[in-house]
């Protein structure tokens, strides 16, 4: 256990797990083809019914999004978790220190960026964290979710330490129901749904907290219980890996060929059943065997996890601005090796700006 004048939020070497890692480079991996799609497909050009299956997996790559929140709340509730069983307390100045240098410095040059080459001041919107859509696109389209997590960055120390005194226990878990049937009251109604208005609460803490809450409850798990009654069990790991596997690539598949507003229309609560089903392979990939480890847990993506948050930040315009054009300018079907070659050069170029900010 981290003495509590260690800097609370930052990653302890001691509990440093390499499979969260290569799940990052999962999830941005995710994002990534998720927008090539978007682009490549501007127009209309893909039928995605009719389209091959990997192409209706990738169109719902933005489940990749959601397993970045479920991280989220995995690693960020283990210090308070922690400090929680040894009595002692989380320095809420110094977790909220870690998390503005990890995420601040990089945001804001992204804006500054943005704001040179588009000239829209909107930009500076962004600076206060307040969701700006695509008022700055094509730099803005990832900026959305930064503003979620910073929600969550300032609401989970005080939750946590609310569940230490028991009035603070009531108030949280009044809080937290009176959340969750306001909640589950909006995402019932489909007209609040399609209403372009709300997007910005649909993808706040408000809409999108049950995956932070998966990922905390995941971290509360595996810190105190052990998950010994899962990974001790070699078979059942395996079959809730794999019905959590199976699952999500059927949830992922029907939502590429459905469309994402049609989607959330029919399904309201998809992505929180996407966040379970994130949480499932989360707490199994603690325990993989080496044979199927090295497939999914491996250095590769264990180097697109630690370059995720720059490549995150840098891919969409780098996509946008060397892809649009193409895409823009052909007549029916697209070139297929200029296509193939713009691919190709876009992600070695978000690739290295990733990998240059993140190392730089």
């Amino acid at each position: 256990m981290e003495s509590s004048s260690a800097p609370a939020g930052l990653r302890s070497p001691q509990r440093y797990l390499p499979q969260l890692e290569s799940l990052r480079g999962w999830a941005i991996i995710l994002v990534v083809l998720f927008h090539y799609v978007g682009i490549l497909g501007t127009g209309g050009r893909f039928s995605f019914e009719s389209s091959p299956v990997w192409i209706q997996i990738m169109a719902a790559g933005n489940t990749g999004v959601t397993l970045f929140f479920v991280l989220s709340g995995f690693l960020l509730v283990q210090p308070f978790v922690l400090a929680a069983g040894s009595g002692e307390r989380v320095d809420v100045v110094k977790f909220y220190s870690a998390r503005i240098l990890r995420v601040v410095p990089l945001y804001y040059l992204a804006i500054l960026v943005a704001w040179w080459i588009t000239g829209k001041t909107a930009a500076f919107k962004a600076l206060l964290f307040i969701p700006v859509g695509f008022e700055v696109f094509p730099f803005s389209v990832p900026w959305w979710s930064l503003c979620t997590e910073l929600q969550f960055y300032i609401l989970l120390p005080w939750i946590m330490l609310g569940l230490r005194y028991r009035v603070g226990r009531w108030l949280v878990v009044v809080a937290g129901l009176s959340w969750l049937v306001l909640h589950i009251y909006f995402f019932l109604q489909p007209q609040w749904l399609v209403d372009h208005r709300n997007d910005w609460i649909q993808s706040s803490i408000f809409g999108r907290g049950p995956a932070f809450l998966v990922g905390g409850l995941c971290g509360w798990v595996y810190l105190r219980q052990g998950c010994s009654w899962l990974l001790d069990y070699p078979r059942r790991q395996a079959l809730l890996a794999a019905v959590s596997l199976a699952a999500l690539l059927w949830l992922m598949r029907w939502y590429g060929m459905t469309g994402q507003k049609l989607a959330l229309t029919v399904m309201p609560f998809y992505h929180d059943v996407e966040a379970v089903l994130w949480g499932g392979l989360l707490l199994c990939s603690l325990g993989l065997a080496n044979w199927v480890k090295g497939l999914f847990i491996n250095p590769l993506f264990n180097h697109f996890g630690s370059i995720s948050y720059s490549l995150y930040l840098v891919h969409v315009p780098v996509q946008f601005y060397l892809l649009y054009p193409l895409v823009a300018s052909a007549d029916g079907a697209l070139p297929v090796l200029q296509t193939l070659a713009a691919v190709v050069v876009s992600f070695l170029v978000s690739w290295g700006g990733g990998r240059y900010f993140a190392t730089g």
